[in-house]
């Protein structure tokens, strides 16, 4: 599936606008081993938004906090357990920094099911890709809500966008690169 025109503005926006957000190794960087989205115990509640919703999760969740999904703020987002992490990104063609939370990690907050398999993401543009949990669960797929330490505006990639480290198979594939993310439906 392809971006329409206007996503490809986007693109070329967001490597105008990040392209200096290379920087050294990072300095809390992603365990590198893969891992499964298990949860020991019940997941901690997800509190209701107070800042504008910027993520919603439905489907095969558990940890609703606006009726039968899970709504997600900045703020809660950057509350949780966040990393830094560089990797390549494959649109401004360099080594950037980013900041964000694991998705093992808000797949496991949001308390999704042990059946679950797959997760449909939705961007802002209506882009759409679906992944598999296990491609997911690797402790080095990023949420990103910051690059280069800074919040990422919306006309370049933001707010939150799914990064790849730079030796995952899923993520040589540029189509499954999704930035703008606005909605995820876990089956």
């Amino acid at each position: 599936m392809k971006r329409s025109t206007a996503a490809a503005v986007g693109v070329l926006a967001l490597a105008a606008g990040l392209a200096g957000c290379g920087g050294p190794d990072a300095r809390n960087a992603a365990p590198a081993a893969p891992a499964t989205v298990k949860a020991v115990g019940p997941p901690a509640p997800v509190p209701a938004p107070i800042g504008k919703p910027v993520l919603t999760l439905e489907g095969a969740v558990t940890n609703r906090n606006d009726g039968g999904t899970v709504v997600f703020d900045l703020r809660t987002l950057d509350a949780m357990a966040t990393v830094t992490t560089s990797t390549y990104e494959p649109f401004v063609k360099k080594d950037m920094t980013f900041i964000g939370v694991l998705m093992a990690d808000l797949l496991a907050r949001a308390g999704i099911t042990a059946a679950a398999t797959k997760v449909r993401m939705h961007a802002l543009d209506d882009y759409r890709v679906e992944l598999r949990v296990a491609d997911l669960a690797d402790r080095r797929v990023l949420l990103a809500t910051k690059a280069k330490g800074a919040p990422i505006p919306v006309g370049k990639g933001g707010p939150i966008r799914l990064i790849f480290p730079a030796d995952s198979t899923v993520g040589k594939n540029q189509d499954l690169w999704i930035w703008s993310i606005d909605s995820m439906t876990v089956l």
